[in-house]
């Protein structure tokens, strides 16, 4: 009798292919998936974030993070389909790279009529869900990863490579972003074009600390092409509590001249972007300045000098001049008690100036670099950065009150109002 070959098995002979890709999978929860997002007020980031018609990481975005997902694990959800497709058989799949999300391990994928099956959740069961283990972000930061997908299948034991890698864009925040983002209004889910602007430096420097950050984003708003306004202090991009954020973001559509509400919208509101949680602060009265470098100005202590006449008419007056100018209220950001200002920088005397900066080499030495992100902060305010200062200190180097006159209108206190945008 002749022996004769078993008949080919078509499950040896299959190829699978991944369709979809889920990074925000439950929108009401943030622990174990990415936050709820969108591109800019009218676009939307829609889920699944990724298919196989997107070929750019920028086409598929998602942000996580880290306060909600310290500790935990954090997973996506993918849809897979093979070929030849047959009422019940199984797969394994994995990828390779994938960046600050890691590599993904291998696992069986179920599939029902050639579509992956996944019951043990209570999503949509086409959609495996997978864990990524090998996740390694701990800083605000936004990567291009991308993925390389392989399969086995059948009896053949061999890692194939899919198709298609796919590229992803993922931003890293601290915290899920308070007022006036929100996580339930989708018109106010965090922009990706506001993170963008947000992440500029902190990218660059793996900023953990809301401080820290909060800081960098002052320097970021202090350094745009602007500049106060010395004629009438008028704010141009806030107006009864709400930020035009499109309009600063879109290229400064409103022109360049700003004042403190403006500065004060755009600082508290691209610190929260990542995770921060600033609060912008009105305080009235506020009184005579100390020279500082009010936003694109030269030195200065008569903020509105563009109306006057000379002698009055120029920035440095003398502190009893008659025609002096001064703030009658004020606007800036406030976390943990510490005020954060982008209208103006200090011009600290040289023994401040020397004092901040021996603290910051103290600490350094004290803690062997432990607390690297206080001393950056630290050498900050020695170059007259007005960050991470209590309402004491931030009034003593802003506020001049070294007259009957000027003591006199100083005496105000800030006051907590809400922004929108």
């Amino acid at each position: 009798m002749e022996d004769r070959p078993d008949p080919p098995d078509p499950r040896d002979d299959c190829a699978i292919r991944i369709t979809h890709i889920k990074f925000n999978f439950d929108p009401t929860a943030h622990s174990a998936d990415a936050l709820n997002i969108r591109l800019d007020r009218i676009n939307e980031v829609v889920v699944p974030e990724w298919n196989e018609r997107k070929f750019l990481a920028a086409q598929s975005r998602a942000a996580y993070a880290l306060e909600p997902t310290r500790n935990r694990t954090i997973f996506i959800q993918c849809r897979f389909e093979i070929e030849p497709a047959l009422p019940t058989q199984t797969g394994i799949v994995r990828a390779t790279g994938g960046g600050i999300l890691g590599a993904i391990d291998p696992i069986t994928v179920d599939f029902v009529n050639g579509v992956s099956n996944d019951t043990s959740h209570t999503g949509n069961p086409e959609y495996v869900q997978i864990p990524l283990r090998r996740r390694s972000f701990n800083a605000i930061t936004r990567r291009d990863i991308r993925w390389d997908w392989s399969y086995q299948c059948g009896k053949r034991r061999v890692w194939q490579a899919m198709d298609q890698p796919t590229l992803h864009r993922i931003y890293v925040v601290l915290d899920v972003p308070p007022a006036p983002w929100s996580q339930t209004t989708p018109q106010i889910y965090p922009w990706t074009k506001a993170l963008d602007y947000a992440i500029l430096d902190a990218s660059t420097n793996s900023i953990s600390d809301q401080n820290e950050a909060a800081a960098l984003i002052v320097k970021h708003v202090n350094g745009e092409p602007l500049q106060y306004d010395i004629w009438q202090g008028k704010a141009r991009y806030w107006s009864g509590g709400i930020f035009n954020i499109d309009a600063w973001l879109g290229g400064f559509t409103e022109g360049p001249i700003v004042n403190c509400y403006d500065c004060a919208s755009a600082v508290t509101t691209f610190s929260n972007v990542v995770g921060c949680h600033l609060t912008y602060q009105y305080h009235n009265w506020f009184g005579y300045l100390n020279p500082v470098f009010p936003i694109g100005r030269g030195l200065c202590n008569n903020p509105f000098y563009g109306w006057s006449s000379p002698p009055h008419g120029v920035p440095l007056v003398g502190v009893d001049d008659a025609g002096r100018t001064s703030f009658g209220n004020h606007a800036y950001g406030k976390q943990t008690g510490h005020n954060y200002d982008a209208c103006m920088r200090a011009s600290l005397g040289c023994l401040a100036a020397i004092g901040y900066f021996l603290l910051a080499v103290l600490v350094l030495i004290l803690s062997l670099g432990l607390a690297a992100s206080l001393a950056r902060r630290l050498f900050m305010k020695a170059s007259g950065w007005l960050i991470d200062m209590t309402q004491s200190e931030y009034n003593g180097i802003v506020v001049d009150t070294s007259t009957p006159a000027e003591a006199t209108l100083n005496g105000g206190t800030p006051v907590t109002e809400l922004l929108s945008i």
